[in-house]
């Protein structure tokens, strides 16, 4: 019958630490490698949104200065493309449904204010409320371009310090307590080993010795040997 002995528990505490390694390894590359990828993404998708936010904005802002010019005409209808391109551009990078209800809502009074500003006379202030209300909702945009921005940096923050705490687990934690339980289950076995010797060396010494003093020594080293994980066979459970 098989039993938990020093050696066991040694060959055991020895393979805990490099399994655990073994197949914490992969799964912390893969996140580093992720972590890698994140500033790429955020360009491609959460800043992008943002600068063409503030490109929509800017645009406005121009139409209503362009107005007033020699060829007004011309810095307006140019601005009115820019717009429509960024809004297109916009809207390849609105991934969360606050982006989407932004840009929609600026998209379905973008048209007729614009067209409605177009042509309107330079001096005609009745435009000017449809324009106001297009601005407030690509500051509405912007806003929503910068909570997801922010929710990614965050997010990201988060499963930094997860993947922090799990690096040093693995490679600090664990392999410590590991080495600790050694270093306790060595002493203990230095301890009996060295007891066993002693008695053993007795047992030499006193080669004559009388029967009762030799089984006491035995009784002895046999109790030192169980607390090691050796203990005296059962006769019951004696293999044939």
């Amino acid at each position: 019958m098989s039993r938990i002995t020093v050696v066991t528990k040694i060959r055991f505490l020895a393979g805990v630490a490099p399994v655990v390694m073994l197949v914490a390894a992969p799964i912390l590359a893969m996140a580093f490698s992720a972590f890698g990828r994140v500033p790429g993404a955020m360009n491609n998708n959460e800043i992008a949104a943002l600068i063409d936010a503030h490109g929509l904005d800017e645009a406005l802002y121009k139409m209503q200065w362009g107005r007033s010019q020699p060829d007004g005409g011309q810095i307006v209808l140019d601005q009115q493309r820019r717009f429509a391109e960024l809004m297109d551009s916009a809207a390849t990078s609105a991934y969360t449904a606050e982006q989407r209800r932004a840009l929609d809502a600026a998209a379905a009074v973008a048209k007729p204010a614009l067209d409605a500003f177009r042509k309107a006379d330079p001096r005609d202030p009745s435009v000017e409320p449809a324009m106001a209300k297009l601005h407030g909702l690509v500051i509405n945009l912007i806003n929503a371009d910068e909570s997801a921005l922010t929710r990614v940096a965050t997010t990201t923050r988060s499963r930094a310090r997860e993947f922090a705490i799990l690096t040093l687990i693995v490679a600090l934690v664990i392999p410590w307590i590991c080495f600790a339980l050694l270093f306790r289950i060595a002493g203990q076995a230095r301890v009996e080993m060295r007891a066993i010797r002693a008695r053993v060396e007795s047992l030499a010494e006193r080669p004559q010795a009388a029967a009762k003093g030799v089984a006491s020594e035995v009784e002895e080293i046999d109790a030192s040997l169980a607390r090691l994980g050796f203990p005296k066979p059962n006769p019951m459970l004696a293999e044939d």
